[in-house]
């Protein structure tokens, strides 16, 4: 079995188990936000509030509070015992809100109760959508981004396309290639998951999640405007060539984009360039599972001093060799060591020195 096919079934080992692990919590809270707005057509009986105070759960690091309901009634002269105020609800970390609902919710009150026809033992008081089921849709979030992303880097390790430099030139004339170290899709997975985990997180001690729909809502409208706001930005860094390496025939010259660890472009001249080479692949665990393919120069700093420096990394090696072969192409490099390229040309005389005729 190849390296390639025993690297892609350790990662369905562990993506298929993920994988349905979290459509199985979908399915549970997509079902329960679709039941909870079901009930607001189900039909209603007189119960009566029989306990009706606020639990506190105390951990070492927090303090939540949460309403703990009891109520009776009766369906067809069966009675019926129930402890939800909705199908879902979660806990806070704002006492006045759950101090709000016994108050709302006495002992002893006769209160309308919403049963559901097909099984009268379950029941609710508030029917209708809310922002329960919103935010643990919004908490969930983040993880199915998180199993997501697996498999696209699955699915594009595969791709069997022929190996090609997608080259154009700008304005300017230069040519050039983009290198996406984090391509637009995964700046907008980060804001996606960052911005639901922030809100989630503000819902719980604000006690947003018992609020009304709105307020759910409205988190997810934060949530979807973080995401657009990524893309659009990412893509108009792309569009003004931000991640471009760009070659300047006529200047001799080699740019290299903010990527691959750079916190600024690097601007180099041809000359100054010795060698172009795939470095040996990044192994991303134990088990010697390939991740990505370094491909690197060695350039002269005006100082002298010979250094390497990361072009790009790429998750295949025919990719990484058909991007150096494009460089040497251009640069009129190759692999050879910057101490052997410097032995094999002349030296310059020592200045004041003149040869005698």
């Amino acid at each position: 079995m190849s390296s390639r096919a025993t690297s892609s079934a350790l990662w369905l080992l562990v993506l298929l188990p993920l994988t349905a692990g979290m459509l199985a919590a979908d399915f549970f809270v997509v079902s329960t936000a679709v039941l909870q707005a079901q009930s607001s057509s189900w039909p209603t009986v007189q119960g009566t509030i029989t306990r009706s105070e606020v639990e506190t759960v105390r951990s070492n690091k927090s303090t939540t509070y949460r309403l703990k309901l009891a109520y009776t009634y009766s369906v067809a002269g069966q009675s019926h015992e129930g402890d939800k105020r909705r199908l879902y609800s979660w806990s806070t970390g704002d006492l006045e809100p759950v101090e709000a609902l016994v108050t709302r919710y006495p002992v002893g009150a006769s209160i309308p109760v919403y049963y559901r026809p097909a099984q009268p033992s379950e029941a609710v008081l508030q029917p209708g959508p809310g922002s329960a089921e919103l935010f643990m849709l919004m908490f969930l979030l983040p993880f199915n981004l998180l199993a997501i992303w697996p498999w696209i880097m699955v699915s594009r390790s595969w791709r069997r396309e022929p190996p090609h430099v997608p080259t154009f030139v700008r304005e300017d004339g230069s040519e050039c290639v983009t290198l996406t170290e984090m391509g637009t899709t995964i700046w907008v997975f980060l804001a996606l998951g960052g911005s639901a985990f922030l809100c989630g997180v503000l819902g719980g001690v604000t006690g947003g999640h018992n609020a009304p729909a709105i307020v759910g809502v409205g988190a997810w409208g934060v949530v979807i405007a973080c995401g657009v706001l990524t893309g659009r930005l990412s893509s108009a860094w792309r569009k003004a060539g931000r991640y471009d390496l760009r070659l300047h025939v006529q200047a001799r010259s080699l740019s290299l984009p903010p990527v691959s660890g750079r916190k600024h472009r690097l601007d180099l001249r041809w000359r100054d360039v010795r060698a172009i080479r795939v470095d040996p692949p990044v192994r991303g665990n134990q088990r010697g599972s390939v991740n990505r393919y370094p491909l690197t120069l060695e350039h002269v700093t005006a100082d002298g001093e010979a250094r390497r420096e990361t072009i790009d990394s790429f998750l295949r090696e025919e990719q990484a060799e058909a991007m150096a072969h494009w460089l040497r192409t251009h640069l009129d490099v190759g692999e050879a060591a910057p101490e052997e390229r410097r032995a094999a040309q002349p030296r310059a005389r020592p200045p004041g020195r003149q040869r005698l005729s």
